[in-house]
């Protein structure tokens, strides 16, 4: 069914009477215009004719009737022509067909002021942090208020899903007449050309002087072949507007509006929520993830001053349903809520200002165009006026939809941001400085109506940073109309005023290689804020040297030139508001448009560069060293012309500081091996810091010094440069003596350095290898530059560690090791690889270091011990008066140890134990140490109680040392002997040889030792095993054998001592020559024959000869024995053999006995000393 909404708008009062404006709003459904009877709109009865009003008062309404009634007639502004060119032509939809639309979609609405909250919350407990200017953003309270603020727990929240692309409407049938005015709904300029908006003068009385009331318009004589008219109410209230609603009160926004609590509904925010919102979020989940690491607080942008609408979600959620609900049908009685076709925002700049400034002011032109014969539109058209003329760059005022989302596949999105002004008109786009055509809206598809809009010259304020603002909105109603700017009624519901501040961090310089640098000449390390140059102090090579010797170039400058910032930070920092005259001034800002524009473009040519950051006053540079100065300069030229400066990395000069400014050059001198970390910022000019949003924080004192002198890290944020003199080698080679340090039963051992080993600061790495030679049991083997240990060194850690390294052996058992070190360059990445590694290394062998075992060596095992003697033979018989001499030395002992040797390592010694002579009476010991006395056969004097002593044992493998034995309890001596290994017997053989020292005699004494297993290399109290005690044995006397050859004979001679017993020694001197059938060698025949027996080869005796012993000297036991032989003419080799028996018993004399051998008496006899010695012929 088709009907026509008459909706009457109250207008306030004008010319002292009411205003009312009515929409005229037909629905029609299906057929065609002339079937409703609008083939021509207004038709003549509505032109010509009255309609009526009727005002009803609050409580009262139809069927009661009015309490005023009025019939007028409608002032119209209909421009001919134009509802046959727009619409007259056009089919009618039917109501049944008309498409799913938004509407019918699910609305989602992000709570933006919930962000805007947040951040500024975050933003100022970061802002409340003291930072101090030496340190920055290295302030000991900036981290922790940072990590505080970014620990809300809003940031760690899921985020709300982001709308996808708006979803692309299909392609649709060109639009019927219930669309098109739909679509020309926004634009009541257009409406009332096609004259469905009407004006109604009440006059004087008519009801301006009722509080409120209701109003509606009939149109009793409406010609019947229009539709039907259908006519709500409208509530107005004083001054004949619309009625006060929570959100409309007479025709203004209540921007002062609270909810229950008390909480403003609406704000201003002044940052840009969305990007500052999804920034804080990421750098608050890397903080958790990464919670060793410094907090930093994301920059953030200003973003003009934004209308934000706290729960918005719930009233435009609130409307949606209604909306949906309604379907189509109009409430009895319409309030202001239900005539906003939208918004106007007005600004007022300053705080105290009086002069509002509407941002929706401009100029439009609307075109109505002829249909071409392809539906295209043709170049003839009607351009719709003012009052029924036509008219381009009509004055007008547009409006921002206050219920705007986007709709997608999910839905319906929208946020809680109403409005937004960043310093350009809201009704009008932004224009373009770069050749493009501005926005315009393109027409719907079908419709023959364009539309351009301008902005009215001089109708905008200034946005600029440091100042106050405040805001105001005034409905646009449905029928265009609404409160003027001037209006002293819109002069309400206002914002306090907001101060508008930079966000946006004045950034560090520019950093850049100077112009002409080749990029692929530069070396290894280097970069933009990496400035590296080398030398090689330990090869005698400088910087300048090093690079004309090698293949790396020196560039060890950079241009420093002030940070560059967009177009819309200088316009709002004012660098645009030229007090020259208006064509240089002109002129001048379009050649600095000029360049930012073409600095961004991204084919921009080298060296096109971005309009200077108008805060920028000048660059400091700061050290991390406590009070290190930090030398700055400013520019001093007039902006954007701001100069460049540079940087330069040199070597130390005598009396120039470190860092400096020397001219417009930041001079950096470094020793070899030096680097420092510089942080470049810029401090802001002189006037500007005001204008900075921290400004409005109420920083501390403090953080407010930090930012004039460019050190606050919310607005001055730091660039790092690195400068770093790299030397190849490290400055000196490793050295050092090694102290070891080892637990008992450890199998690892510590070593620490008694000196200092490296320089630190050019050594990277230290390699440590070992070399060692070692013994397992019989086999030696060399163990050679076995890995222990790399080692990475801190810069600034000391050159001597506590401890140096470890090593790890596997066992307890002892070394003594050599070790290399190998200090490698902390620079070597800045070099190009050689393919030489000892290029960037230098390598020192340290001295031998005892390693000493750690265990307690296990008791040796004894296998045999027996008498023991050594032969030492000198002299020779080759011609007369020659002598030669055979010594048999005895009083010795031969002790056969069981295998495996060296089981504590290398130098393992076997350990005679004896007493200590201070300890000679102490039965304690005896079960411990060796012991000596006299053999029951051979009555001995001289050996002490307590004896043997270590005096009295020779031939040892070092110094005897005085110990702890744990199982004695007391202290023993130790002698060390160094057994040797017998292939032959598969075991190992230690001598023992006891003397004579202090007039002691051990001759034909009893010997039981006492040994060990001892390690000289052990750690105290762990040298020395559990003792063993082996049998007891008999020590055999020393003899002395010498034959001296005279002209015609041999004089043969046995010298020793021998027991003071009654039977003394009998010695044999037997002259044998020997038999050789067959030609057998004298030296291959070992039989001696008794008797001669042919073809046998044997020793036959010559000659014997028994003499007596002789004292000799003053000893009562020491003997001699002298014959001579005269060689007999028989032929064949002759020699003597001596021999010396012993009788047993021995109490009784026996002069001349003599026992054949071989016989039973020869039991009695026991041989003491044999040996023979060729005779040569005389």
């Amino acid at each position: 069914m088709s009907d026509m909404l008459w909706i009457p708008v109250p207008g306030g009062l004008e010319d002292g009477g009411p205003l009312l404006r009515v929409l005229v709003v037909p629905r029609l459904d299906g057929g065609t215009l002339a079937g409703h009877g609008m083939t021509q709109w207004p038709p003549s009865a509505l032109t010509g004719g009255a309609v009526r009003a009727e005002v009803f008062l609050p409580g009262s309404g139809p069927p009661a009737p009015p309490d005023r009634q009025f019939d007028l007639v409608p002032v119209l502004r209909v421009q001919p022509g134009i509802w046959q060119r727009l619409v007259a032509g056009l089919p009618v939809e039917s109501a049944r067909g008309r498409p799913v639309g938004p509407t019918d979609a699910p609305l989602s609405v992000h709570a933006t002021s919930q962000d805007a909250d947040e951040v500024a919350h975050t933003f100022h407990e970061a802002s409340k942090a003291e930072v101090t200017a030496q340190l920055g953003a290295h302030s000991p309270g900036f981290a922790d208020k940072v990590r505080g603020a970014l620990g809300s727990d809003h940031w760690h929240r899921p985020e709300a899903p982001v709308p996808g692309p708006a979803t692309a409407e299909p392609p649709s049938d060109p639009p019927g007449f219930n669309r098109m005015l739909s679509l020309l709904r926004e634009h009541p300029a257009v409406l009332r050309a096609l004259g469905l908006i009407f004006e109604l003068r009440l006059g004087t009385g008519g009801a301006g002087d009722l509080p409120a009331g209701t109003v509606r318009v009939l149109w009793p004589d409406r010609p019947a072949a229009l539709p039907e008219i259908v006519s709500p109410r409208t509530a107005f209230g004083a001054g004949f507007r619309p009625a006060t609603t929570d959100q409309v009160d007479g025709g203004m926004v209540t921007l002062n509006r609270r909810d229950r609590s008390g909480k403003p509904r609406w704000q201003v925010a002044t940052v840009d929520v969305d990007v500052a919102a999804q920034r804080m979020r990421e750098a608050a989940r890397a903080l958790a993830e990464r919670p060793g690491e410094p907090p930093t607080l994301p920059a953030l942008r200003s973003n003009g001053l934004q209308l934000v609408l706290r729960g918005r979600g719930e009233e435009m959620t609130e409307r949606h349903d209604r909306g949906a609900r309604a379907r189509g049908t109009v409430p009895d009685v319409l309030t202001a809520d239900d005539l906003v076709l939208g918004y106007r925002i007005d600004v007022l700049p300053e705080l105290g200002g009086d002069d509002w400034f509407s941002l929706h002011r401009r100029r439009a032109t609307y075109r109505v165009h002829e249909r071409g014969p392809d539906d295209g539109l043709s170049d003839d058209f009607t351009v719709i006026g003012a009052d029924g003329e036509a008219m381009e760059g009509l004055p007008e005022e547009g409006h921002l939809k206050a219920n705007a989302a986007i709709h997608d596949v999910n839905g319906l999105h929208a946020d809680e941001i109403v409005a937004g002004w960043r310093g350009w008109s809201l009704a009008v786009p932004r224009p373009s400085f770069d050749g493009t055509p501005p926005p315009t809206p393109p027409p719907a598809p079908g419709m023959n109506i364009s539309m351009s809009f301008e902005a009215e010259e001089g109708s905008l304020p200034r946005l600029r940073f440091g100042r106050h603002y405040s805001l105001r909105a005034r409905v646009a109603d449905i029928a265009g109309g609404g409160l003027g700017p001037g209006d002293p009624a819109a002069d309400q519901h206002t914002t306090p005023p907001e101060f508008y501040g930079r966000y946006e961090p004045l950034c560090s310089p520019d950093v850049s290689f100077p112009e002409g640098t080749d990029l692929t000449r530069v070396g290894p390390g280097e970069s933009v804020e990496h400035v590296v140059v080398r030398s090689d102090p330990l090869t005698g090579l400088d910087v300048e040297e090093f690079a004309g010797r090698t293949q790396h170039p020196l560039h060890d400058e950079r241009v420093l030139r002030p940070p560059g910032n967009s177009l819309a930070v200088a316009e709002q920092h004012g660098m645009l508001d030229l007090r020259d005259d208006a064509t240089e001034a002109d002129r001048v800002t379009w050649e600095w448009v000029g360049r930012a524009l073409a600095a961004a473009d991204p084919e921009a040519a080298e060296g096109a560069r971005l309009l200077p950051d108008p805060a920028a006053g000048g660059i400091v540079a700061a050290r991390s060293e406590p009070n290190a100065p930090m030398p700055t300069r400013a520019w001093e030229e007039r902006w954007p012309d701001l100069a460049a400066k540079t940087l330069r990395l040199t070597t130390p000069s005598a009396g120039r500081p470190v860092v400096g400014w020397e001219g417009e050059q930041l001079v950096v001198r470094l020793a070899p091996a030096e680097r420092i970390t510089l942080d470049l910022s810029t401090f802001p000019r002189e006037g500007i810091v005001d204008d900075f949003a921290l400004h409005a924080a109420d920083p501390p004192e403090n953080s407010v010094k930090a930012l004039r002198q460019g050190r606050h890290p919310m607005v001055t944020p730091a660039r790092s440069l690195t400068l770093v003199h790299a030397v190849q080698h490290p400055l000196r080679p490793p050295d050092t003596d090694l102290t070891v340090v080892r637990d008992r039963n450890s199998t690892c051992a510590a070593f620490a350095p008694q000196s200092d080993v490296f320089d630190p600061r050019s050594t990277a790495q230290l390699e440590v290898t070992a070399s060692w030679r070692d013994q397992a049991d019989d086999v030696p083997h060399e163990v050679t530059d076995v890995p222990v240990d790399t080692l990475t060194v801190a810069p600034d850690g000391p050159a001597r560690p506590p401890t140096l390294f470890r090593q790890e052996f596997g066992d307890t058992r002892h070394r003594t090791v050599t070790y290399t070190l190998r200090a490698v360059s902390r620079f070597r990445h800045y070099f190009r690889d050689s393919g030489r590694p000892d290029d960037f290394t230098v390598s020192r062998e340290l001295p031998p270091v005892v390693v000493r075992s750690t265990a307690r060596p296990a008791p040796p095992v004894v296998v045999s011990t027996r008498p023991a003697f050594l032969w030492k033979r000198t002299g020779d018989l080759a011609a007369a008066s020659h002598t030669l001499v055979h010594e048999r030395l005895g009083n010795r002992v031969r002790i056969a140890l069981e295998r495996p040797w060296n089981s504590t390592g290398a130098g393992e010694l076997l350990a005679v134990v004896v007493r200590p002579e201070d300890e000679a009476t102490s039965d304690g010991l005896s079960p411990f140490v060796t012991q000596a006395g006299l053999d029951p056969l051979y009555p001995t004097k001289g050996i002490p109680m307590g004896a043997p002593f270590a005096r009295h044992i020779t031939g040892a493998a070092g110094p005897e040392r005085r110990l702890r034995l744990d199982e004695a309890g007391a202290d023993v001596v130790v002698v060390p002997h160094e057994p040797e290994y017998h292939p032959g017997r598969q075991c190992w053989l230690g001598d023992v040889a006891f003397t004579g020292a202090d007039n002691t005699s051990f001759n034909c004494g009893l010997v039981r030792l006492a040994v060990a297993r001892y390690q000289p290399n052990s750690l105290d109290g762990l040298s020395l095993s559990p003792v063993v005690r082996t049998d007891l044995v008999s020590l055999l006397p020393d003899r002395s054998l010498r034959v001296t050859r005279l002209a015609d004979r041999y004089e043969v001679k046995l010298t020793g001592p021998v027991s003071p017993a009654p039977a003394v020694n009998r010695v044999d001197m037997i002259l044998e020559r020997c038999s050789q059938p067959g030609g057998l060698p004298a030296d291959k025949v070992d039989l001696i024959g008794f008797d001669t027996v042919d073809g046998v080869p044997a020793w036959q005796r010559a000659d014997v000869r028994r003499p007596e012993p002789k004292r000799v000297g003053l000893s009562p036991v020491l003997k001699a024995w002298t014959a001579e032989f005269f060689l007999p003419p028989a032929s064949g080799p002759f020699r003597v053999r001596v021999r010396e028996v012993e009788f047993i018993p021995n109490k009784d004399p026996r002069p001349g006995a003599f026992l054949r051998s071989g016989t039973p008496g020869e039991i009695t006899e026991r041989t003491v000393f044999t040996a023979t010695v060729p005779l040569p012929e005389l």
